[in-house]
């Protein structure tokens, strides 16, 4: 498998601006979602270094240190969905050269199901850390004041986007699923994702 994790950005660009079909859609979004996931961690991590006013009253200290305790859970919560994000980004054009390979090799309704349903998941299970990673992104946004809270409007735009092409890459696969129980168990999954990211956004 190769690692597109691994590349220098220039050359992912160079790969993905190509005529080949992977890396896609679906790698794209997940190394979106990590640039967002680490821009967050980025502000987080300024913000726990300054120092709090010397004029702060006692119930501010503690309001403060609380703040700072609440980011740092952040920090180390993002550290392991931005891991899993990264590896999306090598593992999305594996599980999409498996369906190609049933499709070329006349494999049989089984396996291309289950190649399809292993395309999906991979997808969907990054839609939900992408759902995770903007609820954070939310709460940093009340914990954080002055001109770096600025860059937590570009992280959500990033975990948004990542989200929607996270969202719509595993619905392609859930379309061409035969075994309707399957299908079922998938689209129900995907509105549920759907909801709780809207009901984010709202």
């Amino acid at each position: 498998m190769k690692n597109y994790s691994d590349l220098s950005l220039e050359s992912y660009l160079r790969e993905l601006s190509s005529d080949a079909p992977v890396p896609g859609g679906g790698s794209v979004s997940a190394y979106a979602g990590a640039l967002g996931m680490a821009l967050t961690q980025m502000v987080a991590r300024i913000a726990l270094k300054r120092k709090p006013k010397a004029s702060l009253t006692e119930e501010q200290k503690f309001q403060e240190e609380a703040n700072k305790q609440r980011m740092a859970e952040i920090v180390e919560s993002l550290e392991k969905t931005k891991a899993d994000a990264l590896e999306v980004v090598s593992l999305d054009p594996q599980v999409y050269d498996d369906v190609m390979a049933c499709y070329k090799e006349g494999a049989t309704p089984e396996k291309l199901e289950d190649a399809l349903q292993n395309a999906f998941r991979l997808q969907a299970d990054l839609a939900l850390i992408l759902v995770m990673a903007r609820e954070w992104n939310a709460h940093m946004k009340t914990l954080v004041k002055g001109a770096v809270a600025n860059d937590l409007i570009v992280s959500d735009g990033l975990l948004s986007a990542a989200f929607e092409g996270a969202y719509h890459t595993a619905h392609i696969n859930v379309v061409y699923m035969k075994n309707n129980e399957r299908k079922e168990r998938a689209e129900k999954a995907l509105a549920e994702l759907r909801k709780r990211f809207e009901a984010e956004k709202a």
